[in-house]
């Protein structure tokens, strides 16, 4: 039987750089390869622990960024994490525990996405 292994989004994104430096400066993501010219425009491999992220200039994803939902990055220490970026991001939810069992918040990055990161409470 099929059984899936992860997900990889693939962002379009209108200036690279500028997500590249978000992604990496801002939040500590940290770049794994770079194709300046790869197929009609750039794109670039990020990755924060397990979590991987492609970002994309390519023709390929449309013409504009855009995505109607959230993305959810499960991470540890998440309550230190927002401390950490909330003045420098656009908050679009603040830290707070959810009925559902964790602790996250919300962020839009520099192209519109919204980002959440959340944390799992211990029982």
């Amino acid at each position: 039987m099929p059984e899936f292994q992860r997900i990889l989004p693939a962002l379009k994104v209108s200036s690279l750089q500028r997500a590249i430096d978000f992604y990496t400066q801002v939040l500590g993501f940290s770049l794994r390869w770079h194709e300046p010219n790869d197929g009609g425009g750039e794109n670039a491999m990020l990755e924060a622990g397990a979590a991987n992220l492609l970002l994309s200039t390519g023709s390929h994803l449309g013409d504009t960024p855009h995505f109607t939902g959230t993305l959810y990055f499960d991470m540890t220490g998440v309550e230190e994490f927002f401390h950490r970026v909330k003045n420098k991001v656009e908050v679009v939810w603040p830290l707070e525990v959810m009925d559902y069992g964790q602790r996250e918040f919300g962020i839009r990055d520099p192209d519109g996405y919204t980002l959440a990161f959340a944390e799992a409470l211990s029982r």
